[in-house]
């Protein structure tokens, strides 16, 4: 059952990627010039609350706020929670909590257009029993209990899709050093090997729905 589940959250977070890139663009062209004729002098967001679809896709709980800091700079703020065990007898479970202050810089001005960014992230996680495919034998039969922490920069653009409403691309990619527990049994063990990993590759990726705050 969580294989299935895994392979359906996958294929629905690629057709969501490939429609809003066709669809987006367009309407947040359009959008953004009537929004903006719209707009008092110095009508700016304020501050932005969020959520990030392709996290929503696998059951994870995902919240955001981003606070404008100046005409040019927010400082943004997400946080991923997935308390669930999908399997109590089998012990399958990917939980985590993770976090990744950001400072954003806008080519433009906040809140609008492209930005650049300067991301931290940390996480405590403890998995066990994820399903193959996607994930190795290795991860299939043991469970990791840890945490990581790490930076990095990254690109995102942000379209406006309403008086209160926008929808934001992001990836990032940059450090993360693991350090975990590995447990061989995953039900019952309690022997463990002590080990650390680092990671170079992408640390952050979002479709992000956004309502803004004046």
């Amino acid at each position: 059952m969580i294989k299935k589940q895994a392979v359906v959250a996958v294929r629905m977070a690629l057709a969501l990627f490939c429609a809003v890139a066709c669809v987006v663009p367009v309407v947040g062209q359009q959008q953004t010039k009537n929004y903006a004729d719209e707009l008092l002098i110095g009508e700016t967001p304020r501050l932005a609350l969020k959520t990030n679809l392709l996290y929503d896709l696998t059951s994870t709980v995902s919240l955001g706020a981003e606070v404008r800091l100046g005409r040019k700079v927010t400082f943004d703020a997400p946080v991923h929670l997935n308390p669930w065990t999908f399997n109590v007898e089998e012990n399958v479970k990917f939980k985590f909590l993770l976090v990744q202050p950001q400072l954003r810089f806008w080519t433009c001005e906040s809140f609008n257009g492209h930005f650049f960014g300067l991301h931290g992230h940390y996480a405590y996680y403890n998995v066990s029993a994820l399903p193959k495919p996607p994930f190795s034998d290795k991860m299939n039969q043991n469970r990791f209990e840890g945490q990581l922490y790490g930076g990095g920069i990254s690109y995102g653009f942000q379209w406006i899709i309403g008086k209160r409403l926008g929808f934001e691309f992001e990836i990032g990619g940059g450090y993360t050093r693991l350090e975990y527990d590995e447990f061989e049994c995953i039900p019952c063990a309690r022997e463990y090997i002590s080990k650390t990993k680092e990671y170079w590759g992408v640390t952050r990726l979002g479709l992000n729905l956004i309502y803004f705050i004046f």
